[in-house]
């Protein structure tokens, strides 16, 4: 008689702290008050420098970049391709992975969790806990045009050369492909196990992967205490002139988009101003930053008074 056994797998959801003021009562009235006043830009530098972001723990050797390309190079010379043991979707990978790595130890040094890996797609496979891309062909990718990345809350389709976020009730990832072969396809997934609070202040960069598919991130604008209005600053370090969008999500349901903003920065220093109100209170907040693709974006500064 055979024996049927069920596979289990953990589910890590993406977890948020609530200060003990906000109970679901208020929290919920002040949602539905929300109100988020015009958003004031003021450019401070004119000059981009990557000042403040960490190397990768995978290859501390290697200097801080936001983008792949920068250190393609690097690896070229300490891995170059022989056409066996070597080839080029692994020096992708390799380079994915390493400015990767030194974002998630940005992101984790300031109170949170972040995971995420790059790698084939087809064989070994990319999984970062609970979530992973489907085992199939590049070949299949290309033609169909996406990868299906699988969660425990429901799957999305990651479009081929593109990039998509997956985002649930309780559960917060973000998928890319870089590129696609006949065999492999490289794709990159991030995921965030709990998120980042303010204040912030030290540089966060935002993840890109070779193809310039930029990553948004997310934290928990949270103010310090009850108060009917705050106001936020944000300081952001732009490679380009480029525009922002934001996302106000409800921490109570991640997929709930309360309301959403965008600005336009110049290349260098920007600071970003805005006001929000609500009664009972300004209610702690799922943000959403998006940057534009191919633009090297940090943030530096993210306070709330």
């Amino acid at each position: 008689m055979s024996e049927e056994r069920e596979t289990k797998v953990k589910f890590f959801p993406t977890i948020l702290k609530l200060p003990l003021w906000a109970r679901p009562f208020t929290l919920r009235t002040a949602l539905l008050s929300l109100k988020i006043g015009d958003i004031t830009v003021r450019k401070i530098s004119e000059i981009f420098t990557l000042r403040g972001l960490l190397k990768s723990p995978f290859r501390p050797e290697i200097r801080p970049v936001l983008h792949p390309l920068e250190i393609f190079e690097d690896i070229r010379t300490i891995a170059p391709v022989d056409g066996s043991e070597v080839v080029e979707w692994m020096q992708i990978s390799a380079i994915e992975n390493i400015v990767m790595q030194a974002r998630i130890e940005e992101y984790n040094a300031i109170g949170s969790q972040l995971v995420g890996a790059s790698g084939d797609g087809y064989i070994p496979g990319v999984v970062v806990e609970d979530i992973r891309f489907e085992s199939v062909l590049g070949s299949h990718v290309s033609s169909r045009g996406f990868a299906v990345a699988y969660t425990p809350r429901g799957n999305f389709n990651v479009p081929s050369l593109g990039k998509l976020t997956g985002i649930f009730q309780d559960l917060i990832t973000w998928g890319s492909i870089s590129w696609v072969g006949a065999v492999q396809y490289t794709g990159n997934l991030l995921k965030w196990k709990s998120l980042a609070p303010t204040p912030i202040t030290q540089p966060v960069g935002f993840y890109m992967d070779y193809r310039g598919n930029t990553a948004p991130n997310f934290f928990v604008q949270q103010p310090p205490r009850p108060m009917l209005t705050a106001t936020i600053r944000q300081q952001f370090e732009s490679s380009d002139d480029q525009t922002i969008v934001i996302n106000f999500r409800d921490p109570l349901n991640y997929t709930r988009i309360l309301t959403t903003r965008q600005f336009d920065i110049a290349k260098g220093v920007s600071e970003v101003t805005y006001t929000l109100s609500a009664f009972p209170y300004v209610p702690p907040l799922i943000v959403e930053i998006q940057p534009q693709n191919n633009i090297q974006t940090k943030l530096n500064q993210y306070v709330i008074t």
